[in-house]
């Protein structure tokens, strides 16, 4: 999966982005340096995307899931010929 990027996320993400931003900020009591930024944005990300990962993994779990359906039932070679017979 390709890195997300600031314009990927939505705005709830993006949201908590800059709560973790004000948190660090109020932690260390001064304004953070670019680099802190940087690699607070980049923590977040990566927590992000993991997460969505993990529901992508689930969403096709399911997908698969839904997709086989097991039956008792035997094939039916009667089902393949054709009603006008075979030309």
């Amino acid at each position: 999966m390709k890195k997300l990027t600031l314009k990927d996320l939505t705005e709830s993400q993006l949201q908590r982005i800059h709560m973790q931003h004000a948190q660090a900020k109020r932690e260390l009591g001064r304004d953070l340096t670019n680099g802190e930024k940087g690699k607070i944005k980049d923590e977040i990300i990566a927590l992000i995307m993991k997460e969505q990962e993990k529901e992508d993994k689930k969403a096709r779990a399911e997908k698969k899931k839904q997709k086989y359906k097991p039956s008792d039932e035997t094939f039916d070679w009667s089902k393949k010929n054709h009603s006008r017979g075979v030309r």
